[in-house]
C-alpha cells in the first residue's frame, strides 16, 4: 500500500449472520471473527440486506464493534404505485427481458441503492457472497479493489435441482461468467474447485470451514444417541421425511434429536425429540454419540459434517453427505445409500464399541489434518495482511 493505513475491506453477505444456524452462516460468523481480531490494520465495511431488525442489529454491534454494518433496503414500498412501476418495477421486467438471469439476483433498484450506499467509500479488497450476488463486482469497478467471490455452493446445481425445465447451460455460462470478473474464487467443496479451475483462467483457493477445537466434548457424559442438526432446506426436508418414513422403522430402540428449523417442517413421531433453535449447539454435540446426515440431494460440502467430524461423532451419512469433503475414506463418515444399510451403521456404531472409536479417531484426524483453525487462518492472513495481496 506504500502507507501504514489500514486496508479497507467490503465484505457483502445478504443474510444477516444470526438470523439461523445454517452452515452457510458458519462462513460469515469465522470470517467476521477474524475481521474482528485484525481490527488494528483492517478497516472493515460489512454490506447486507436480509432478515434484520433492530435487536439483531444491536447483537451484531456488541459481537463485532469494530467492524461497520451497512444494511441496504432492497425492498420498494408498494404504498406508491406510480413510484413503485417507474423505480422497480418497470426497470426489473426490463432488466430480466434484455440479460434473461438464470443465477442473478440483482435488479437495477438493488444496484442503485448500493451503488448510493458505497458512494465516497474507497475499498482495497471486496468479498462478496455467493455467485447470485457475484454481478455485483461489475457494479464495483471503480473502486479498482482486488475482489474475491465466496462461492458457498454451485449455483447452476443448486437452481437445477430447484426447478423445472431449467436450462443448465445457460445457468452454467451465466455462473461462470460472474466468476471470471473476480481476481480470486473462494470454495470449500474439493468438487467445485475441479469445475471452477478446468472452466476458468483464475486463482481458485480450497477454503476450509473451520470452527475452534471443542475440547469439553471428548469427557462429556454422551446422553443423546443419535443427533440431527438441520436448517429448513428442501434437500434437508426430503432427506429427513426419507429418514423417518424408510429408517426409522428399523431402529425401534433408539430415539434421535432434531435441532434446527427443519423441526417445523417435519411431522411429530414417538422416535423423535424435536429441540428447535437453540443458542448453543456445543451442548448438543458435546452430549451425542453419532450424528446422521441422510442427503438424499444438495449440493456443496454440508457443514453438519465438518462440525460432527470436528467434535469426534462419527456421522452416518449418504453419497451425498460427502460431497466436497476433501477424502472420502477414513474420515469419520460411514457411508449408506439405502435405508437398510443406513439403520445397521447407526445400530454398528452404537453397539459396537472397537468400531465407534475407531471412526470417531478417523473424524478427529481426519478434521485436524484438512480443516483445523490454522489452515483457514494461514489462507485469510495471505489475503488480507500480506503486505502483496492488493
Amino acid at each position: 500500500m506504500g502507507d501504514n493505513r489500514k486496508k479497507r475491506i467490503l465484505y457483502f453477505m445478504p443474510d444477516n449472520p444470526f438470523s439461523n444456524q445454517a452452515g452457510n452462516l458458519t462462513r460469515t460468523k469465522q470470517l467476521l471473527k477474524y475481521f474482528e481480531q485484525h481490527e488494528t490494520v483492517l478497516e472493515i465495511d460489512f454490506l447486507s440486506c436480509l432478515y434484520w431488525n433492530k435487536s439483531s442489529v444491536e447483537l451484531f454491534k456488541n459481537t463485532y464493534p469494530n467492524v461497520n454494518l451497512n444494511i441496504v433496503d432492497i425492498y420498494s414500498n408498494k404504498s406508491n404505485r406510480l413510484k413503485y412501476l417507474v423505480e422497480d418495477k418497470i426497470p426489473r421486467l426490463i432488466y430480466k427481458a434484455i440479460y434473461k438471469p438464470k443465477i442473478s439476483l440483482l435488479t437495477p433498484i438493488i444496484i442503485k441503492r448500493i451503488k448510493s450506499l458505497l458512494q465516497g467509500k474507497s475499498y482495497d479488497i471486496i468479498v462478496i457472497s455467493y455467485s447470485t450476488w457475484g454481478a455485483l463486482a461489475a457494479q464495483l469497478s471503480q473502486f479498482n479493489a482486488y475482489t474475491i467471490i465466496d462461492t458457498h455452493d454451485f449455483m447452476t446445481l443448486q437452481r437445477m435441482r430447484e426447478k423445472t425445465n431449467f436450462d443448465i447451460g445457460a445457468a452454467f455460462k451465466e455462473e461462470m461468467a460472474i466468476l471470471s470478473l473476480y481476481n480470486e474464487i473462494w470454495t470449500y467443496s474439493i468438487e467445485e474447485r475441479y469445475i471452477y479451475e478446468q472452466f476458468l483462467k483464475k486463482k481458485v483457493t480450497l477454503l476450509p470451514v473451520s470452527v475452534p477445537d471443542p475440547k469439553s466434548v471428548y469427557n462429556h457424559e454422551k446422553s443423546i444417541d443419535i443427533l440431527y442438526v438441520a436448517s429448513d432446506n428442501i434437500h434437508n426436508i426430503e432427506s429427513m421425511m426419507w429418514f423417518i418414513d424408510s429408517v426409522l422403522p428399523f431402529l425401534p430402540l433408539y430415539k434421535i434429536h432434531v435441532v434446527g428449523k427443519i423441526c417445523t417442517r417435519i411431522p411429530d413421531h414417538p422416535q423423535l425429540t424435536k429441540v428447535g433453535i437453540v443458542d448453543d449447539l456445543e451442548v448438543y454435540y458435546a452430549g451425542a454419540k453419532i450424528t446422521i446426515c441422510p442427503m438424499l440431494s444438495g449440493t456443496g460440502i454440508k457443514i453438519k459434517v465438518l462440525e460432527s467430524l470436528c467434535h469426534g461423532l462419527p456421522v452416518v451419512t449418504t453419497q451425498r453427505g460427502i460431497d466436497g469433503l476433501v477424502n472420502k475414506i477414513n474420515n469419520g463418515c460411514v457411508v449408506a445409500n439405502d435405508e437398510i444399510h443406513f439403520a445397521h451403521a447407526i445400530i454398528d456404531l452404537l453397539e459396537d464399541n472397537v468400531f465407534y472409536k475407531r471412526q470417531s479417531e478417523y473424524a478427529r484426524v481426519f478434521y485436524k489434518s484438512f480443516y483445523a483453525c490454522e489452515y483457514e487462518t494461514r489462507i485469510l492472513d495471505r489475503v488480507f495482511l500480506d503486505a502483496k495481496s492488493i
